[in-house]
This record gives structure tokens, C-alpha cells and sequence, in this order.
């Protein structure tokens, strides 16, 4: 049966999901996160679950991965500085951000710095 596994790459824990969507069957693991080498902690994770689950390579059919600890070093500001270029015309991308804001055309609304 295909399995949908997800994992979350955090700064002490990596967490691992996987569902069978046929039956609805799901599973959780949670493993320590290796910040020296943070693939380790997916692979054991993963290879945890599949002894318990039977899941075999053949069964996996969607892999989807995140890691909280990317998120929060953007947000927190933290790790190497980098550049972003762009096209003519385009310099204030980040500043102008995306469209779903709730005050919209509010000038005087606060907005957080651009990340």
C-alpha cells in the first residue's frame, strides 16, 4: 500500500509522519535531531518507522520535508548574510511583500522589517 511520509526537522527533535491514505492508518516518531548532521536524524527516524509499519522503500510514493530550525534562523535573523538580486524595476520586492495583508491599504499600519 502507498505511504505519504513528512518530516519536521527541529533543533531537538525531528518528527516523523506518515499516513496511508487507502486506510487512513498514520503513525508518529520522534527521534533527537543531530545538528551535526541533521540528514542522520531523518534517516533513523524513517528507518524507525518502517520497522514499526512495514514500509518498504517501494511503498513510499510522496516524501515532503521542512525543518523548523530554517524558519526560525530566518526569523530570528540568525546564520550567514546573503544577497538578493533582482530584475529592474523589482527592488523593493521584499519591502512590497505579498498582497494577503489584513490592512491592505492601511499607510499607517506597522509592519515588521523585511526579512
Amino acid at each position: 500500500m502507498p505511504w505519504i511520509v513528512g518530516v519536521d526537522v527541529g533543533g531537538t527533535f525531528t518528527d516523523i509522519f506518515a499516513v496511508e491514505p487507502e486506510s487512513g492508518r498514520s503513525f508518529v516518531h520522534k527521534v533527537p535531531s543531530r545538528p551535526d548532521d541533521p540528514a542522520r536524524a531523518v534517516i533513523d527516524g524513517v528507518a524507525a518507522l518502517a520497522e514499526r509499519t512495514g514500509l518498504g522503500s517501494r511503498d513510499l510514493v510522496d516524501f515532503r520535508h521542512g525543518t523548523t530550525v530554517g524558519t526560525n534562523a530566518l526569523i530570528e535573523r540568525r546564520g550567514a548574510e546573503v544577497a538578493l538580486v533582482t530584475t529592474d524595476g523589482f527592488r523593493d520586492l521584499l519591502e512590497i511583500g505579498r498582497q494577503t495583508r489584513p490592512l491592505l491599504y492601511d499607510l499607517q499600519a506597522d509592519r515588521p522589517a523585511p526579512l
